[in-house]
């Protein structure tokens, strides 16, 4: 008998996308004002926390700082993009950006709190993230293209 797991890698990387999407359409949304990509996903790992794990993790500590530098970056050349009009390759570069950095980030924040630096680097870094970093990397950037079409479309509305 065939058991299909309800909650699989194959929907992880299907979410992935969606939060790729999410972030972009926020980044672009927000139109450089500063703190509020942080804010946000501030009360989205709280939001995580409260509702479905109960216990701090290194994700979300890693998704919390990734947001901050990527905050405090890319809405500094928010202006200068908007001007040029070359808004998309800012979210890509914010896509790219992100999805290569927040597993270096729980790398940090798994070795200081959970595990061993050498246990997370032999088992989990170099193994698996050598392999998914350039594939989060590619839904980043399908994620910001859909986002930043999805902007076109309520720019127009509004």
């Amino acid at each position: 008998m065939i058991e299909i797991p309800p909650f699989g890698a194959s929907t992880a990387y299907l979410l992935s996308i969606f939060f790729s999407i999410f972030l972009s359409l926020s980044f672009l949304m927000y139109k450089g004002k500063r703190w509020r990509l942080f804010s946000q996903g501030i009360i989205s790992s709280l939001l995580y926390i409260i509702f479905i794990n109960p216990s701090i993790r290194a994700t979300e500590m890693a998704t919390i700082t990734n947001l901050f530098i990527c905050d405090l970056i890319f809405n500094s050349f928010y202006g200068l993009f908007e001007q040029k009009k070359r808004l998309l390759w800012l979210t890509l570069s914010y896509q790219i950006f992100y999805w290569a950095t927040h597993a270096i980030w729980y790398l940090v924040y798994s070795s200081i709190f959970f595990y061993s630096f050498e246990g997370m680097m032999n088992y989990w870094f170099i193994p698996i993230m050598s392999i998914l970093i350039p594939i989060m990397v590619f839904e980043g950037i399908i994620g910001g293209l859909t986002g930043y079409k999805i902007y076109g479309r309520v720019e127009k509305l509004l």
